[in-house]
């Protein structure tokens, strides 16, 4: 299996991919060999986890080259097909190639007829409207803002505050009046669980790694659940998961029969 970029999305798709191989396969299918299973995980640039703070990238690195995945940086990907994919002077054959390296930005200069950056994000004024246009607004991955001297990067973080501030401007022009505060993205940190009771979190205060960073992200995910049904059984499912270490996996082949598909069902009890 291949993953196609080494940002957060990547590191823990890999990290799931090697404990869902070395633990849930090995308990529901006993011909299969876990420690045949290849997972490699190609990054363009330098080191995973590009807007993280060091040492947490290499940190992250070296847990899943611990678990078994094959994590290349400086493998820019030039092809994707049926039987794999090429980088610089090399291809890997592999049936499965999961792109975890983002979205391409939609052709906005054409047309919307505005400044762009390299990447084609729309270059857009301190309240996120475009040039000339005070009421037509670009947000997230397609908007280009400068904060610092440095572009926002494009992750749901900046997308969700620019979405609220967007909405107050436009609140207060259907009331007739003028919201002029610039937007300002508040950094709340970075988050990224790497595998089993491991993850890191790059804080505005503290950068921490391991066992407790997996709890603050636990908490963090279960907080933000939408309503306190969900936050119960979301809490219930991975204590039990934790503790019993099961994890369903089920895998049904294009030439099984209803027959054969029973058949192993008794098998296996």
């Amino acid at each position: 299996m291949v993953l196609v970029g080494g940002g957060p999305t990547g590191v823990e798709m890999a990290g799931t991919l090697a404990a869902l191989t070395r633990l849930g396969m090995i308990k529901d299918f006993r011909h299969i060999k876990p420690e045949l299973t290849r997972i490699i995980l190609l990054e363009a640039g330098p080191k995973i986890l590009k807007g993280f703070r060091a040492p947490l990238p290499e940190k992250a690195k070296a847990f899943l080259e611990a678990q078994g995945v094959d994590v290349r940086t400086n493998c820019r990907v030039t092809e994707v097909d049926e039987q794999g994919v090429c980088i610089e002077g090399e291809r890997i054959e592999a049936k499965t190639v999961i792109w975890t390296a983002g979205v391409e930005v939609p052709n906005l200069r054409e047309w919307l007829q505005v400044p762009t950056d390299r990447v084609g994000r729309v270059k857009v004024e301190g309240d996120l409207s475009i040039p000339g246009y005070k009421n037509v607004f670009v947000l997230g991955d397609a908007a280009y803002f400068q904060q610092n001297g440095e572009p926002l990067p494009g992750v749901a973080q900046v997308a969700i505050q620019q979405g609220k501030h967007v909405a107050k401007v436009i609140r207060a022009q259907l009331n007739g009046k003028v919201f002029d505060r610039p937007f300002h993205y508040f950094d709340k940190g970075n988050m990224a669980i790497v595998g089993r009771m491991f993850a890191v979190a790059d804080l505005p205060w503290i950068r921490l790694k391991g066992r407790f960073a997996w709890l603050i992200w636990a908490f963090v995910h279960v907080v933000y659940n939408f309503n306190l049904k969900n936050r119960i059984s979301v809490v219930f499912n991975w204590i039990w998961t934790f503790f019993s270490k099961t994890t369903t996996v089920r895998l049904l082949s294009a030439t099984s029969t209803p027959y054969q598909l029973e058949d192993e069902s008794r098998k296996t009890g």
